[in-house]
């Protein structure tokens, strides 16, 4: 029922979305706009309108736009109300190749990558105050971070290393940051992209985030398994997909109700779920699975596989172990058309989530999936729980131990 009326309450703002100038930003065609809006009479028309042709993501340039009031503000804060235009936005370029590849995610996504990155607000303020009014030495500062970034990337903690080693860079005051992409490695369809700091003491720092790109798959990940800078998601460029690392940092929170209630609460998340709840090999067991649009930029679908210790209380569930990862794929379909699959692969949490110029209700998607159950105990324990699940719009079939489900 919350799922519904948050469906339902989402209608209204997909359909301005959808046709009012304002919202639609760099997207909005004249023409369309007034061929749709001639054809629309009723609010029917209008929710029958978004059904079928969904509604525009969130647009790169009207997010740059909205960032103004806080870009104001912030300069306010530092003592700066009236900033040359050119002070507004850090100094940064992007190499050819990496343009290229920017390019081609805004000509299949909408997100422009390199306009967010020529957007970055100026900061340094608080930095050049500290240098050049206290007379603290940058060098001095740097130095400190970069051990206490050391002591981090020794303990494992490569993403509070990556932070500290920010903070390090940013009260040395940033002058200029080029983002460039070399070779890596021995594969010659790999590269590396590098940040080229100038720092404001004249020191020039180059930073590798762990961003290595494969230029004919498409694949995007870091140095570990944890996602890109240990975000817990890697990307592919080509697909502009973006779904989740197997030893994401994410799989220590597991999963509670709570978490979904949080989500769809805000205008950023509307999804669609269902929870399977089976015993099986003497714990509790829950498979979940999600459809629907995710930070107002993506389609996309989820498959969760969580336990507990029999005769637990509440609602959190622990992330399938290391020995409990199971096969599976997953597909989102919008009508007849397919807009991605991911897998098969070894998963606990297959998310999948297309960057996309529109996004559709989750009333409106489909998702197919399947996934390969450990032994018949586990297949007849999850098949049963889908029978039994009071929804019933779940159906599946079997093959060996495989299920392959549509929702």
């Amino acid at each position: 029922m919350f799922e519904k009326l948050v469906s339902i309450l989402l209608v209204p703002f997909l359909f301005l979305q959808t046709m009012l100038p304002t919202f639609l930003g760099n997207r909005y065609d004249p023409a369309k706009f007034d061929a749709d809006r001639a054809s629309l009479h009723s609010l029917s028309d209008y929710i029958e309108y978004v059904e079928n042709n969904g509604a525009p993501s969130y647009s790169t340039a009207v997010f740059v736009n909205k960032l103004a009031p806080l870009r104001q503000l912030l300069r306010t804060l530092n003592g700066r109300p009236f900033a040359k235009e050119d002070e507004k936005y850090l100094n940064t370029k992007i190499d050819d190749t990496l343009t290229e590849i920017c390019a081609y995610i805004a000509q299949e996504s909408g997100m422009d990558i390199a306009m967010l990155i020529g957007s970055v607000p100026n900061l340094n303020y608080p930095a050049e105050l500290l240098v050049n009014k206290l007379h603290v030495d940058p060098g001095q500062i740097r130095e400190t971070f970069f051990e206490m970034r050391d002591k981090a990337y020794a303990s494992g903690n490569t993403f509070l290393g990556y932070i500290l080693y920010l903070l390090g860079v940013y009260y040395s005051v940033i002058s200029e940051v080029s983002f460039y992409a070399q070779p890596y490695g021995e594969n010659p369809d790999e590269i590396e992209v590098i940040m080229d700091i100038v720092l404001g003491d004249g020191e020039q720092i180059e930073m590798h985030p762990g961003i290595i790109i494969n230029t004919q798959t498409g694949e995007v990940h870091g140095w570990t398994d944890k996602g890109l800078i240990d975000v817990g998601f890697d990307f592919n460029w080509k697909d502009v997909l973006i779904y989740g690392a197997v030893h994401a940092w994410q799989r220590a929170l597991g999963f509670s109700t709570i978490y979904d209630l949080l989500a769809n609460a805000t205008p950023l998340f509307n999804m669609n779920t269902r929870r399977f709840h089976f015993d099986y090999n003497g714990k509790e067991w829950m498979i979940q699975i999600w459809k629907g649009n995710y930070g107002l930029v993506t389609n996309g679908v989820e498959v969760g596989v969580y336990n507990r210790e029999k005769g637990s209380l509440g609602t959190f569930y622990n992330a399938a172990g290391d020995d409990e990862l199971m096969m599976m794929s997953a597909s989102l379909y919008h009508g007849d058309t397919r807009l991605f699959t991911k897998g098969p692969e070894m998963h606990w949490w297959l998310s999948a989530f297309k960057l996309s110029k529109t996004i559709y209700q989750p009333k409106d998607l489909t998702m197919t999936f399947t996934i390969e159950m450990k032994d018949e105990a586990m297949l007849q324990a999850f098949t049963a729980a889908i029978d039994n699940h009071g929804a019933h719009d779940v159906t599946y079939t079997v093959d060996g131990l495989t299920v392959s489900a549509r929702y």
